[in-house]
Order: structure tokens, then sequence, then C-alpha cells
């Protein structure tokens, strides 16, 4: 049964303040996430490195953070995500800090699969501790509010990185921006608990303790996960998804900056404007899903990946700038109305007691397509000196999670997945 909400006779709520934690921590995460993509051009420039071995430097982190989230989504299942949170958070500004003391290729590589298996921790028992504090009725916009954390975040990843690039350094970039989610992370620890309250605590079927650990235990979670067809489905299509949102966000600043010879800071912003429109789309895809498609997820999936698809065609056919912004912006828009919606589709058809398990695991498989994204574009940019071999490829990918969307079977009468 799910959690209910939290009933006040306050205008504000406790479960408010939760979630303004919880958006300012996991924005946090994405300073420390994705704060390489707007200095790949300095790193190239300093230590003489081709495009391909940031590539495979990158691939390294979303190898560790698509493999932890197994590890990281049992955990908190069974320990609590806030102590979880705290602990892949602490991993991560740690990691950035070794990886701004680095020159080799292993160092560099090491430090980022580091701050990959730290940041694993951070999406899944994010999504469960919404679970605790919001209704089954809500989470599709909660989820989408959460999430401009992302949007927003990633453009001051983009700008900070871009503009402490410029004035001290691309390893400045490495020991500022962690010691920021530092700071953060002991406001969340202080603040945030895993329950709206200890009274309660004993009622919600997923509580953090040792027996729901041999109820559910490891095997038993993930036969009830992948028994799910329309889960696998979803993963599926999910991994698309991760594929064309990480090659944008990793490789968009050094694309504008080398086909247009933008400066690095004015390429940072442009490319910014991909997951500042997430701020709109993210809410907005949830509340859609809630409430105009009441509460299905697939229509507005299908209309996504077409829409992405039909837009990286143009993007391997235009070079105009103005177009080419225009596009980005429409990928960008179509990527983030739909993401949460994987998480709200989990959180419709899957136990309770397997909710952080089941959105680590989705979590992780998507992340494939990323691990493979980020080293795959470099390889092709470094191959035929050009990226529209790589748009070209996001397009292929739209295609793939079309039709994976497309076999998902879906009741409009409950709103609910048949599983």
């Amino acid at each position: 049964m799910p959690i209910p909400a939290i009933k006040s006779t306050k205008r504000w709520q406790p479960r408010y303040t939760v979630l303004i934690l919880m958006w300012l921590v996991y924005g946090c995460f994405y300073l420390n996430k994705l704060n390489l993509a707007p200095v790949i051009p300095l790193i190239i420039n300093d230590l003489n490195i081709s495009h391909a071995r940031i590539g495979f430097i990158s691939a390294f982190f979303f190898a560790f953070y698509s493999c932890s989230q197994f590890l990281w989504g049992y955990l908190s299942d069974v320990y609590g995500p806030r102590r979880i949170v705290t602990i892949g958070g602490g991993l991560s500004a740690l990691a950035n800090c070794f990886f701004g003391a680095g020159s080799g290729l292993f160092h560099l590589a090491g430090a980022q699969s580091l701050n990959g298996f730290g940041q694993g921790a951070g999406w899944g028992a994010s999504v469960q501790l919404l679970n605790n504090w919001f209704s089954r009725s809500e989470k599709g916009r909660v989820l989408g509010i959460y999430a401009t954390s992302v949007s927003i975040f990633t453009l001051f990843a983009y700008g900070l990185a871009a503009y402490i690039g410029n004035a001290f350094g691309w390893r400045a970039v490495f020991r500022i921006l962690p010691a920021v989610l530092g700071i953060v992370l002991l406001i969340y620890w202080i603040f945030v608990r895993d329950y709206p309250s200890a009274a309660n605590r004993k009622k919600y079927p997923s509580g953090y303790t040792k027996s729901n650990a041999v109820r559910f235990p490891i095997r038993n979670r993930f036969a009830t996960i992948f028994s799910n067809k329309n889960y696998c489905l979803a993963c599926t299509a999910f991994a698309g998804l991760t594929f064309i949102s990480y090659t944008n966000l990793v490789w968009i600043p050094t694309f504008l900056h080398e086909s247009y010879s933008l400066s690095l800071y004015k390429a940072g912003l442009l490319a910014g404007l991909y997951p500042a429109i997430g701020i709109l789309a993210r809410p907005l895809g949830g509340h859609l899903s809630d409430v105009t498609f009441g509460g299905l997820r697939k229509p507005l999936m299908l209309i996504g990946f077409w829409s992405m698809l039909l837009s990286t065609l143009g993007l391997a056919a235009i070079t105009d700038l103005r177009w080419v912004i225009v596009l980005i912006v429409i990928v960008g828009i179509f990527d983030q109305l739909v993401v949460t919606l994987f998480f709200a589709f989990l959180l419709d058809i899957l136990p309770e007691e397997v909710t952080a398990t089941g959105a680590s695991t989705m979590n992780a498989l998507g992340h494939i397509g990323s691990t493979s994204a980020v080293f795959c574009a470099g390889l092709l940019v470094d191959l035929f000196y050009s990226f529209r071999p790589v748009f070209l490829t996001l397009s292929f990918v739209a295609c793939t999670g079309l039709v994976a969307v497309w076999f998902i079977r879906e009741k409009r009468s409950s709103g609910h997945l048949n599983p």
C-alpha cells in the first residue's frame, strides 16, 4: 500500500522542507557529476589527450555509476535512504578532489570511477525517500518538481565550471564544487529523516529493518523486478533516453566550441539551454501524466521519443547555428519531459519494499546507455572529424526507444500498468 501524505494544520508542512533539502542535495550531486563537460577543451589542451581518451575517462564514471546502483538500491531499502545519500555524496566530493590533483590517464579514470560509484547512491535512495513522504496520487508531479534540480544545477555546473576553469584553471573546478556538496550534505544529514515521524514508522511496509532484508533478500528482489515485462521494456527505453541525454550533456559544449569557434564560456552557456529547459519540462511532464493523461505514462513517452528522433535527424543535416540551437533545445524539452515518467512507471508496478532497488536497477541499466554514449561519441568525432555521425547515432537510438515504449501494455481504467 502507498505511504499516506503528511497531514498538517499548518500551511507549511514538514514534507516540503524535506523536498527542498532533497532538491538541493541532489542538485549539488550534479555540480560534481557534470563539471567535467565544460572544461574538456581545457583538459585536452593542458594534458594533450584525445577526444577518445576523454570519452574513455567519462565512460569509467558511468560504468561505476551504473554498477553501483544495484548495491546502493539494496542498501537503501534495508538501511534507509538518508544514510546512503550522505555516504555516496561524501565519496563523490572526495573523488572530485582526487581528479583535480591528477594528470595521468589511469589516475583520472580511477578518480572518475570513484566519483561514479558515489554518485550512484543518489537517485534510487531519493526515489525511496519521496515514496515515504508523498502519496501515490501526487508522485508524478513531485518527481517532476524534484527533478528540476537536475536541470537547474546542470546549468549551474556548466556556468560555474566554465567560469572557474577560465579564471583559475580546470583543476580549481574539482576543488571548489566538491566543497559546496560537502556543506549541503551536512545540512541534509542534520534536518532530513527517512520517515514523516518516528511514531508512524512501524506503519510502513518498507521499514528499514533486518526483517525487511530477510523478507526480501537480494534474489527475491530481483526476481520480483525482472518478472515484470513492462519494467524490462521501460529499462530498454530508458537506456536509449540516457544515451541521448548524456551524449548531449557531455559533448554539446565541445561541439559548439569546435564546430562554431565559440568561446568556452559562450559554448557552455548555450549548451546550458539543454538542461535549463527542464526547469519547465520536468514538472510539466509529471503534471501531464498525472492529470491530463489520468496517470498514463506511455502516450507522453511515445511523443517524446518521436520528437527526439526528428530533431536529431535535423541536427545531422543542418549547419546554421541558430537552427542548431533550436533543435538542441527541442531535444532537451522532450528528453526531460519524459525522463521522470519512467520512475513514476516504476512506482505504479513494483511493491513498496523494493522501490529503491527497482529505481536503482532501472537507473543502472539505463546508464549502460550513458556509459557507451560518452565513449562512442568521442570515438566517432576522432574517426570522422565531425559530430554529424554522432547525431545520426542518436536518431537510431531514439527509434529503438520508440519501439520499446510501443510494446508496453497499459490500462486506462486504473492508470496502472499490467505486470
